[in-house]
């Protein structure tokens, strides 16, 4: 191969971009994306806020009646990562229709209404707390009902402390609510105890009794009933969550590959056939093989410095991460050979743009429905099984474990393969 052919191919290749700007803009969009994401959405914010565009609860109203001693207390003790997400309203203020209260999508709420003695059926203050989540996702308000009913708990007992009533000391209050665990099986045991000094020491629950309301009956005997103590113990699964704002990041860095390898290449390959370009270079002194090389070494190029810039706008830790060189160089082969093969299967501008668009929606409803029906080994045939998750690896910057190891050899081996087939094709056909 001559060098000063390829070179002069590969002027030939960014005058035309420069003459035709569309992919220059989007790949200025793509990292203007990039830059707004890690400007508005930090790295090191709450995960949870961030895993709230996937399909949580970004905002929860706090709606009441009316303005009470509880509500005074809970708008004043708001934890700080919450503030910007826990809104207070009366009912008057909340949009209603027909009736019914709307919540915009991504919110859900916690009624809170206190009914007085008097007006209550069992002449008792009662608080009634009504939650509205999304449908199908009754625990998308789980972290707002942990404050609540931590809160409420700590407000009655401070009313009842108002009062000279002694209390048990405060728990030790936990994200997964486990002090209400304890304190519920408390409670059960010290039911249990008083069922056992009045003599009954083994019940036996009558379901009769229970469906009619009368009194539930108690089978006695000489053996004490014994409720053990609960310890309930909840750890992590290793691993590092998921976190959203890396994951748009490996979108954006794989749909900036094929971006220019399955989109751009194919129709600017065809769009040189209709016009007779491509033949006229085929008559030139460059030789099939200095052309393929041109291509191969423009178009990926061009992806990955795309792809490499995206990631260090949102972390330029990325670009010194070996790993991550050797995911995107795997990755841009698999999808230069998928794009070199659409170029020369494909008669057209149409075709190109329209075979790259089937491949990419026949691939993820493959991946789909192999994922949905636990369907093995079929999806490792696809380059974009293995790359994105060793792209997320890279930039999320995972310990390279043996599973990453052969997702990066699959990546590789698989971008051989399709290179090989594109080679083999645009001999025989990229010229008619």
């Amino acid at each position: 191969m001559r060098w000063y052919i390829i070179r002069a191919l590969l002027v030939k290749e960014w005058q035309r971009h420069l003459a035709n700007r569309g992919g220059i803009a989007l790949g200025l969009l793509l990292v203007t994306a990039a830059v707004l994401l890690s400007v508005f959405a930090p790295r090191g914010q709450d995960k949870s806020a961030g895993a709230n565009l996937v399909g949580g609860v970004n905002h929860c109203f706090v709606e009441y009646d009316r303005q009470t001693t509880l509500i005074t207390h809970l708008k004043e003790n708001i934890p700080p990562d919450m503030t910007a997400r826990i809104h207070f309203r009366e009912f008057s203020q909340a949009p209603t229709k027909e009736g019914h209260i709307l919540y915009t999508v991504g919110s859900g709420g916690l009624q809170i209404r206190e009914i007085r003695p008097e007006n209550s059926p069992n002449n008792q203050y009662t608080i009634h707390v009504a939650v509205w989540h999304p449908d199908g996702n009754p625990t998308a308000l789980a972290p707002y009902e942990t404050w609540l009913w931590k809160e409420v708990r700590r407000w009655n007992v401070a009313r009842a402390q108002l009062r000279g009533v002694p209390t048990p000391p405060e728990p030790d209050f936990d994200a997964e609510n486990q002090w209400m665990l304890t304190e519920s099986h408390k409670r059960f045991q010290d039911q249990i105890a008083e069922a056992a000094a009045k003599g009954s020491t083994r019940g036996r629950f009558e379901p009769l009794a229970a469906v009619t309301g009368a009194a539930i009956a108690f089978e006695t005997t000489s053996t004490p009933t014994i409720i053990p103590d609960l310890i309930v113990k909840r750890e992590g699964l290793g691993g590092i969550v998921l976190d959203i704002r890396s994951a748009i990041v490996t979108g954006f860095v794989v749909f900036a590959l094929y971006f220019t390898c399955v989109y751009l290449l194919p129709t600017l390959n065809c769009e040189e056939r209709e016009r007779g370009i491509l033949l006229a270079q085929a008559l030139s002194p460059a030789s099939p093989l200095e052309i393929v090389a041109a291509k191969a070494l423009f178009y990926p190029t061009a992806g990955i410095t795309l792809a490499a810039t995206i990631a260090a706008v949102y972390n330029p830790a990325i670009v010194a991460r070996p790993f991550f060189w050797l995911s995107i160089f795997a990755v841009a082969a698999g999808f230069l050979g998928i794009g070199m093969t659409i170029s020369t299967l494909a008669r057209t501008q149409r075709a190109a743009f329209l075979g790259g668009m089937c491949y990419l929606m026949a691939v993820s409803m493959l991946l789909m429905i192999c994922t949905l029906n636990s369907i093995p080994f079929l999806p490792y045939l696809a380059v974009e099984y293995h790359g994105p998750r060793i792209l997320h690896a890279a930039i999320n910057g995972d310990e390279v474990n043996w599973f990453l190891k052969g997702n990066l050899f699959g990546a590789a081996f698989l971008g051989v393969v399709w290179l090989t087939v594109a080679v083999r094709l645009f001999r025989r056909r990229g010229w008619q």
